[in-house]
């Protein structure tokens, strides 16, 4: 057991953050249980502060060919597998350099989407009146800068000027972390989204929040 990560996390979230957690950890041995906060931004609810600090970062959105130099390098957590879904779906990443060094960067796209991480591969469906937020990354060095953040919200200006109604995206539920820092941007929940699975089969289900969203996980078949 890790004591310290425990203590941390009490301090910094309360008993009942930590009850929940280890309910989660222990369902999760037993059901290979996920659940994940559905999230959504628009330019309405977003802190100005961020939004008027993404402007000076100089955020860059490139098309997901752009990344290929990164693809494979363990300092960067892009696999080839991936860029190459990104490219063949459209998707853009949001980047911030310094220098010529890649510090973070973010994915976005605008189609639904194959959940690579997840065994099975199952498809993330949305409302394509959005843009889909996944996998963000922060260079080591770099992070403690909110960099991420800032990504987000150069995207989502972005895509509002696009004329997309803004950013949907989703925060494992023990991340406490991450979820604390999303509502401090400025997103808000819609719902959760669940897996389980017994043997070889895995199930899903979203809660009624999501569908306004259409927002919703189906495995791949065939």
């Amino acid at each position: 057991m890790n004591r310290r990560f425990y203590r941390d996390l009490l301090k910094q979230h309360g008993v009942g953050a930590l009850l929940f957690h280890v309910a989660y950890r222990a369902a999760n041995r037993v059901l290979h249980l996920r659940v994940w906060n559905t999230l959504v931004i628009t330019m309405d609810t977003i802190d100005p502060e961020i939004l008027g600090e993404s402007r000076k970062a100089g955020v860059r959105m490139l098309e997901a060919s752009a990344m290929r130099p990164y693809a494979d390098n363990p300092e960067y957590g892009l696999t080839q597998q991936a860029l190459d879904e990104a490219i063949a779906r459209g998707d853009r990443c949001a980047a911030i350099f310094d220098g010529n060094v890649l510090a973070a960067y973010g994915w976005y796209a605008t189609q639904p989407i194959r959940l690579l991480e997840i065994p099975g591969a199952p498809l993330l469906h949305f409302d394509p009146a959005y843009a889909y937020m996944y996998n963000g990354f922060t260079h080591p060095t770099y992070r403690g800068k909110r960099l991420h953040a800032l990504g987000m919200a150069a995207a989502l200006e972005v895509y509002t000027q696009e004329g997309r109604a803004g950013l949907v995206s989703y925060v494992d539920s023990s991340n406490f972390s991450s979820l604390k820092s999303c509502r401090r941007m400025g997103y808000s929940s819609f719902g959760r989204v669940s897996m389980f699975a017994l043997g070889a089969r895995q199930h899903y289900s979203s809660t009624r929040g999501c569908k306004r969203y259409d927002f919703r996980i189906e495995p791949v078949t065939g």
